[in-house]
Order: structure tokens, then sequence, then C-alpha cells
């Protein structure tokens, strides 16, 4: 893994043969986003991490194991843990009702968190837009 924008850009190594992915994550610019210089559209940990839920639960149908059953529980932990503080920093319940709908539950269309059904563009989200 190569470091191309701390906490924005990364190069990820490759298996059999196949050429570096490129991982963006979002970055805006503004009072609430310190040190950022610049801005660009890109996923958040919470997509990142549901497709890492997905992989593993694959993996684990393939050769079942404790440590891979283990893996998914602290992703689906971290998840959890991501959602709720998307939703206090954002001055919103969390209204759900089990982790799968966390997982695969309706993502807002601006901000890609669970339940916000568009209340971040009333909110913090508002001066934050993406510059294209």
């Amino acid at each position: 893994m190569k470091i191309l924008d701390a906490g924005h850009s990364y190069l990820l190594d490759s298996l059999d043969g196949g050429k570096e992915q490129e991982l963006i994550f979002v970055k805006r610019e503004g009072e609430k986003f310190p040190h950022n210089v610049g801005s660009h559209a890109g996923t958040n940990v919470q997509e990142v991490l549901r497709a890492l839920i997905d992989r593993t639960e694959y993996l684990n149908r393939q050769k079942s194991c404790a440590e891979t059953e283990s893996a998914i529980g602290c992703l689906k932990a971290a998840l959890t843990l991501f959602e709720l503080r998307a939703a206090r920093c954002h001055d919103r319940f969390l209204d759900t009702v089990t982790v799968q709908q966390l997982i695969s539950g309706k993502t807002c269309d601006n901000c890609k968190h669970i339940g916000c059904k568009g209340q971040c563009l009333t909110n913090s989200h508002q001066s934050t837009q993406i510059k294209k």
C-alpha cells in the first residue's frame, strides 16, 4: 500500500500480476475539514467496510473458520460505530433495528450514510459541496 494523499488516496498492491488499484476517499474543504487543501469526489469508510464485509462473507462461504467469522464481526462492529458517529456528528438519531440494515440498507444519495434521508443538505454538508 502506498499513500498518495494522506487520508484520501491510496495505491493498493494487486495479486496475480494485476496493476495496482487506487482507493480514493472524498476530500472536502472548509472549517469542518481542517488541513484539507483541495477537494474531490470519492468514497467513505463505510462503503469500503461494506465491500470488505461482503468479500469476507464470500471467503467464509468458500472455507469457513473461526478467524474469518470473528473478522466479519469486527468489520460489522466498525461499520456500526462509523454510522453511529456519522449520525451523532450530523445531529441525527440512527433508527436501525439490525446490523444488516447498516450493511445493505438504503444510503443517502448525498452523503452515503444510513438514515440520513437527505437531511445532510440542510445540515453540515450544505457548505461542503465538492468543487468540480
